[in-house]
């Protein structure tokens, strides 16, 4: 009875977890969409709407290598001269960062040199603090905008009731292997996030281009993950956060799984962090929406891997009870055999085809259970990655 209720309760966790709660969130969507009226042209992101003042805000940390094509993709985005500002905080850099931005002959560009190196959230206090734009946008050093992204990540603004507006990083086309399935992943928050605009909140931003109102700005600490905190202090603000993926930029992808998985890792232990703070908040201020989406999106999706082994060892003792559980038994083996050949491919630097979806989707599971062990050990701290690597957003 005990291995019967194990296995159908870790599988319930999983199918609501991937398939449950997004289909909610359509369902959900196309409700709200027909109890509304057609939206106005900001809603849809329009690059023609009003445009506020922007400042772009950028934590370097030895960025040497890309962050000249950063400031310069940044100001030749289609928008007003003088309602574009861009600020780079060097945290301690040691390369050529400092002089790059320094030398820049555009007086829009800042340079605020943070010494000693304290750490990412710090840094973009020290941005938000400095801005003069209504609006502030945090993104990454090695993520370059697509065209009108910042016009269309400002246009929402116009309504006075959206406080935080999210874009969409996506990965460079890469080869067959484990790097390229984030994009696929990429496209799965997607959807995600899409569902959850419409709703008016946002279980995370994407690190690497958000734009928030200034005046709901508060300084980070050492800890606090920028991209996840934003949206509950705009909900606790009772602002509405939407999603404009035409807003979007481009960056390198992985070098491979164990950065992939180290990334997860501290992706898991600084969410956790930041949700035993915060949800108490937002559960105080009876914000039930924001609760559910970010416990389904968030915290659920964390117990992926501990579920994943409770359903393996259900289906074992339970295999000769009923083909049902022989047959995922079967299916369990399987798909593990098949992740087991990617990270096989990996290590001999083959590339992995369609072993690289098992092999991914077992990396970002395996995360969760070793982010909570850093989590409970108190090394939840924002760890810096500089250009070369991935940028080390919530996903």
């Amino acid at each position: 009875m005990t291995a019967t209720l194990a296995f159908w309760g870790a599988a319930a966790l999983l199918a609501y977890t991937w398939i449950g709660y997004p289909l909610l969130l359509r369902l959900m969507r196309l409700g709200a969409a027909r109890a509304r009226p057609a939206p106005e042209p900001w809603h849809r992101g329009s690059p023609h709407a009003r445009r506020p003042p922007l400042s772009v805000v950028v934590a370097a940390f030895n960025e040497a290598g890309c962050i000249r094509e950063k400031i310069d993709t940044t100001l030749a985005q289609a928008y007003p001269e003088r309602g574009l500002e861009v600020i780079v905080v060097s945290d301690g850099s040691t390369d050529a960062t400092d002089s790059i931005v320094g030398r820049h002959p555009d007086p829009r560009v800042r340079l605020i040199r943070q010494d000693p190196r304290a750490g990412k959230s710090p840094a973009l206090n020290c941005g938000a603090a400095a801005a003069r734009g209504d609006v502030l946008v945090f993104t990454d050093a090695n993520a370059m905008f697509g065209p009108d992204a910042l016009a269309r990540l400002a246009a929402p603004f116009a309504d006075p009731r959206v406080g935080l507006v999210s874009g969409q990083g996506l990965y460079a086309a890469t080869s067959g292997d484990a790097r390229a399935v984030s994009s696929g992943y990429v496209r799965f928050e997607a959807m995600l996030r899409a569902g959850e605009s419409a709703l008016g909140f946002q279980a995370s931003a994407d690190g690497a281009v958000y734009a928030l109102r200034r005046t709901i700005y508060r300084d980070l600490q050492a800890a606090e993950v920028n991209d996840l905190l934003h949206p509950i202090q705009a909900e606790l603000g009772r602002y509405v956060c939407r999603f404009e993926p035409a807003a979007y930029t481009v960056e390198p992808p992985s070098r491979g799984g164990g950065q992939e998985f180290r990334r997860h890792v501290r992706i898991v232990a600084q969410g956790m962090a930041l949700l035993r703070r915060w949800l108490p908040a937002l559960v105080a201020a009876r914000r039930w929406r924001a609760v559910w989406m970010l416990l389904s999106h968030r915290a659920l999706r964390w117990t992926g891997g501990p579920a994943l082994v409770v359903l393996l060892v259900a289906s074992v003792v339970l295999r000769e009870r009923h083909a049902v559980y022989t047959a995922a038994l079967a299916g369990q083996a399987a798909f593990y055999a098949l992740a087991l050949a990617g990270w096989i491919a990996e290590r001999a630097g083959r590339r992995l085809g369609r072993l690289a979806i098992p092999y991914y989707f077992c990396l970002v599971a395996a995360a969760g259970p070793a982010g909570f062990v850093r989590f409970v050990r108190g090394h939840a701290q924002a760890v810096w990655a500089p250009a070369g690597g991935v940028a080390e957003r919530v996903a």
